[in-house]
């Protein structure tokens, strides 16, 4: 804008000459961004107050002055009048420069008071009002436990997807189920235990004899090195404590022989089937299960026998333990003669022991048929005799150790048959 006094060159937003200080009367000189484009003056402008300072000697104005407007303007008119008389401008210090009416200086900036002229309006606001600019808050970040929970969900649903599968292949068929036996007896399985063999059970009462007709038979049942044996017993046909596996070229004529040790377990969900294994292969020869009843020579005994010919073992001699199995002696076999023997007419007295009694020793009998005397105070130690029932022996003493057998439990008695015979015999089976 040009003024019309001085022909100063002035923004268009000015309302004073920044030269001469004239003040633009027209209110057509007025920039249209400080008028509006409808209202009126007082309705546009800012509200802050603002008065030149005084004169010396000056009071300030008690009229409030709008900012760059004198007091005696008059907005019903379309221009600003002229000042009063005697208002000295310079004198009043009205200047702009001299007021620091610097548009800098009074913090007159559009930008920051919010001047937008692309506004259709003009934007009121206070001289060095700093406006708040609400802040922005930054959206929280996502718990971390929500991750977490998902990798957990995830690592739980792979570890049952594994144990399902560890399950399914440690569980799953690996073949034809495994053939058990149907009735009592011994047994032997083939290599994948889909077929059993059932082993003769033959009787002899004298063992040298069965030994000498068993190493004869070519026919006896085949099987493997390491055989698979099951045992369908109900504990009293076949006692599993009782019996011994022997291999039959030991047997000799005074009793001894050689057992193999082997192991027994249960067969899952059959309580009187049991397992019976050997820890190491068999070498090639003969060999039978053995139940002995009575003297080697002289007794009841049952022998279950089978061969063993494909093996890579030479001998079993790191296998076989020593077992005796006394035969019946002369002198006792002379005793029965004698006491079986009819008596004469002339004989009136009884016979009398070939060997006198202990001295002190206690007399006990036979409760029953068949009681062992053995070697040890063992059920594993060998049979050396058979008391039959009422048979009268003495006792010598008792074992410290105790044993469960066919639902009895007890020690042993060391005892000694009219005969001198000693041995141990499980002491529930005598009575006193």
């Amino acid at each position: 804008m040009i003024c019309p006094k001085c022909s100063g060159l002035n923004d268009d937003t000015n309302i004073f000459c920044i030269i001469c200080g004239e003040t633009f009367h027209s209110s057509t000189n007025l920039p249209s961004t400080v008028m509006g484009p409808q209202n009126p003056l007082e309705t546009i402008m800012p509200t802050q107050i603002f008065q030149p300072p005084p004169a010396a000697g000056e009071e300030f104005l008690s009229t409030p002055t709008v900012f760059g407007v004198p007091p005696n303007y008059n907005q019903s008119q379309a221009g600003f009048n002229q000042p009063p008389p005697g208002f000295d401008q310079s004198q009043a210090g009205f200047n702009q420069s001299q007021a620091n009416f610097n548009q800098s200086q009074a913090n007159f900036n559009q930008s920051q008071a919010g001047f937008n002229q692309s506004q259709a309006g003009f934007n009121p606001s206070f001289v060095g009002f700093n406006p708040v600019i609400p802040q922005v808050q930054p959206e929280p970040p996502k718990s971390r436990w929500v991750l977490w929970l998902g990798l957990g969900g995830v690592f739980v649903i792979l570890l049952g997807c594994g144990i399902a599968a560890a399950v399914f292949f440690l569980y799953r068929p690996t073949g034809p189920a495994e053939v058990l036996p149907d009735h009592l007896g011994l047994f032997f399985q083939n290599g994948d235990k889909t077929a059993i063999t059932e082993l003769a059970k033959k009787d002899y009462a004298n063992a040298l004899d069965g030994k000498d007709k068993l190493l004869k038979d070519e026919s006896l049942p085949e099987v493997e090195s390491r055989p698979n044996l099951i045992l369908y017993s109900d504990g009293k046909d076949i006692p599993v404590g009782d019996l011994k596996l022997v291999q039959l070229d030991t047997i000799k004529n005074d009793g001894k022989l050689k057992q193999v040790e082997f192991k027994v377990t249960p067969v899952d969900g059959k309580p009187e089937m049991k397992r019976l294994w050997l820890t190491e292969n068999l070498a090639k020869g003969k060999y039978a299960f053995a139940l002995f009843d009575g003297f080697l020579d002289e007794g009841k005994h049952k022998l279950w026998a089978f061969q063993v010919k494909n093996s890579d073992r030479t001998d079993n001699a790191s296998l076989l333990k020593e077992l005796t199995v006394a035969p019946k002696s002369k002198d006792e076999k002379k005793e029965e003669n004698s006491n079986t023997a009819t008596p004469s007419p002339s004989a009136t007295a009884t016979p009398k022991p070939t060997v006198a009694p202990p001295v002190g020793a206690r007399t006990a009998y036979a409760g029953t048929n068949n009681v062992l005397v053995r070697s040890a105070p063992s059920l594993d130690a060998a049979k050396v005799n058979a008391l039959r029932n009422g048979q009268k022996v003495y006792i010598l003493g008792f074992s410290d150790n105790y044993d469960y057998w066919n639902g009895l439990e007890g020690n042993w008695a060391h005892v000694q048959t009219e005969g001198g015979q000693r041995g141990w015999v499980f002491s529930p089976l005598l009575r006193y």
